[in-house]
């Protein structure tokens, strides 16, 4: 019994169809049906609100009481419709040289985390980026409440 060369041609397209229609559903049912976990709650009244507008690079945040830069990187994800989010603050100590100064990782819509001496971040939404078959870092958006020590970046 051989296998013929149009019954071969079939299977392949099967399962070619197959590997995209999987990652499609899941794509749609996890990041764009209504049960996906909304955003509600008070707006970040007297605060401000961070978002990256480069996934790649971190955003410059302001100065620390004892004179450095002041940056943070962000990202976010969701996952069977929960939104989370992390994020990185970091001080520029020398030439292209930065300390970590705090993080959190996996902060879920509406939790807190404080960095001393910078300020209080709370998750107010994630989006995940959605790319075939590679991991990508999706964008999240924080409130941030400044510490009273610390200052603010002077640019919009």
């Amino acid at each position: 019994m051989s296998i013929r060369p149009a019954r071969v041609r079939a299977i392949v397209v099967a399962v070619l169809v197959l590997a995209f229609v999987i990652p499609w559903t899941y794509a749609h049912i996890a990041y764009a049906w209504p049960w996906k976990e909304q955003s509600t709650g008070e707006a970040c009244t007297g605060n401000y609100y961070l978002t990256p507008y480069d996934k790649q690079r971190s955003m410059r945040l302001g100065t620390i009481s004892d004179g450095r830069l002041v940056f943070v990187g962000i990202t976010g994800k969701v996952s069977m419709g929960r939104q989370s989010g992390s994020f990185s603050v970091s001080a520029l100590t020398g030439y292209d040289h930065y300390d970590l100064i705090g993080q959190a990782i996996d902060l879920h819509r509406g939790d807190s985390a404080t960095i001393e001496g910078v300020g209080t971040f709370t998750l107010k939404e994630a989006h995940s980026d959605i790319v075939w078959f590679t991991p990508n870092p999706g964008k999240a958006l924080f409130c941030f409440d400044p510490d009273p020590t610390f200052t603010f970046r002077d640019f919009p």
